[in-house]
């Protein structure tokens, strides 16, 4: 797979030697974000973008919607900030204080085709998933009743240790369930079996 070259926007001249150390020599500095569809492939490039007042929200929002992988940096990321950002389609979000390693890792996994989101914002979604009704259970059918039982538990935003406490099992056999469950519903996540279920 082809490596998408990187391209820097950003406000805070401090955070861009990390930055730059990351993205190494094929990244390119943006001075603004106007006509990116104009003068970049989407299928080419990963926007690092720095959220500031000359790149809103509503910035985001467009380069997202031209189809651009983009990676956000903030200088206090939130959970709900970070939340509001995956839902208007970004695909990782971080401090802009980040080391070179985490970002490398972050723009590998975007690179790969999927999302770089912290421990802490992905189950805030799927606790947010969670609060939506689901129509109806047939996943409920492909599953054994330990299973169904883990499922339930990882919809309630409990961690494997948590669910092992409470069902009386192993962490090992907590994860060995979760990959059955993942095979199964042809998932890869957490996050992914959350909103599979609820869009069943």
């Amino acid at each position: 797979m082809q490596m998408k070259r990187p391209l820097i926007f950003m406000q805070n001249p401090n955070a861009l030697k990390s930055w730059l150390t990351a993205c190494g020599s094929d990244a390119k500095i943006l001075y603004d974000l106007e006509t990116l569809d104009q003068r970049f492939s989407p299928s080419n490039v990963i926007l690092l973008v720095q959220l500031s007042d000359k790149a809103t929200q509503i910035d985001i929002l467009q380069l997202c919607q031209q189809q651009f992988d983009v990676l956000i940096f903030s200088d206090k990321p939130s959970t709900s900030e970070g939340i509001q950002l995956f839902k208007k389609g970004i695909k990782g979000y971080l401090n802009t204080h980040a080391t070179a390693s985490r970002i490398q890792q972050a723009l590998a996994t975007i690179n790969s085709g999927s999302i770089w989101l912290g421990s802490t914002i992905m189950q805030a979604m799927i606790g947010q998933v969670g609060q939506s009704s689901i129509k109806n259970n047939e996943w409920k059918k492909l599953l054994t009743q330990r299973e169904n039982q883990v499922t339930e538990q990882v919809l309630n935003k409990k961690s494997n240790q948590e669910i092992a406490s409470l069902l009386g099992i192993t962490e090992r056999t907590v994860k060995s369930h979760l990959h059955n469950i993942f095979k199964k519903l042809q998932v890869s996540d957490r996050l992914a079996l959350a909103l599979k279920i609820h869009n069943w």
